[in-house]
């Protein structure tokens, strides 16, 4: 399906822990010059008390402060919010079929003993129809990281990584861990630098998380479960923003086409 001027959108749970989540998303909007679309998940008790008004109108308070933070970093930026009553998981997949990208905090995931069945993040991070960034870590100048792993998709994830360093002007560090073979070489005009470690792949791209602006990780990679365990790894501990690509069809209207399949975890 091809959406016109499709939208990245926020998944917003709570001010407190998503300003960084706000700020991720908003520039991500800017720079591909799509607008922004924050929603808050509402979940209605089972039993309603005299509260439930207050409750609802709290959530759209805090949207606003949303709305007003993401302006205020790019007053340019189209700018949306909605309440959507529902199942957090649901909700965020619904959002998710008609967005270019799908922006969620990461804040929470590295709790030891987190079950990946009741994370609504990381279910939407496996389901998700389209690519999803977590606020996973501090932004910064770097290179983009993926690694290689002797899958037969990896020469996808490091076209979406390569896609990701043309578009953010940056260089690629590719990892082979644990004598991975070497990748195809990169695209003209994008500086790419291979680096073989002894390590498992996980440990691998966490340690160099810490001086990356971006890791791209897939979702399932050659693995039969929802999640690779890599991935999980990575979004739990990585130091810097987390993006699970996969194949979507291009959008067209924002100017910028993102390559979004990832390298199998």
């Amino acid at each position: 399906m091809i959406v016109e001027n499709a939208p990245v959108v926020a998944g917003l749970k709570d001010m407190a822990t998503d300003s960084d989540t706000i700020r991720l998303a908003a520039q991500e909007a800017a720079s591909t010059s799509s607008p922004l679309h924050i929603v808050h998940a509402f979940v209605w008790q089972l039993f309603l008390s005299s509260e439930y008004g207050d409750d609802r109108e709290l959530a759209h308070q805090m949207l606003g402060e949303a709305v007003a933070l993401a302006r205020d970093e790019y007053p340019s930026l189209t700018v949306t919010s909605e309440v959507v009553d529902g199942d957090p998981t649901r909700v965020l997949l619904r959002a998710a079929n008609d967005a270019e990208l799908l922006v969620l905090g990461g804040q929470g995931l590295a709790r030891y003993g987190t079950d990946p069945a009741l994370s609504v993040s990381i279910q939407v991070a496996a389901r998700a129809s389209q690519p999803v960034l977590f606020a996973c870590g501090a932004e910064r100048p770097g290179p983009i990281v993926v690694g290689v792993d002797g899958s037969a998709d990896a020469a996808v994830g490091l076209e979406a990584a390569y896609d990701e360093a043309r578009r953010r002007h940056t260089g690629v560090v590719v990892v082979h861990a644990e004598g991975a073979p070497c990748a195809e070489p990169p695209p003209p005009a994008v500086p790419a630098e291979h680096r073989i470690v002894d390590l498992p792949a996980d440990e691998a791209l966490i340690a160099e998380s810490s001086g990356a602006q971006l890791v791209v990780v897939g979702a399932q990679g050659d693995r039969p479960t929802l999640l690779g365990p890599v991935t999980q790894a990575v979004l739990r501990h990585a130091h810097c923003p987390v993006l699970v690509a996969r194949v979507h069809p291009n959008h067209a209207g924002n100017g910028v086409r993102r390559t979004d399949q990832a390298l199998a975890s």
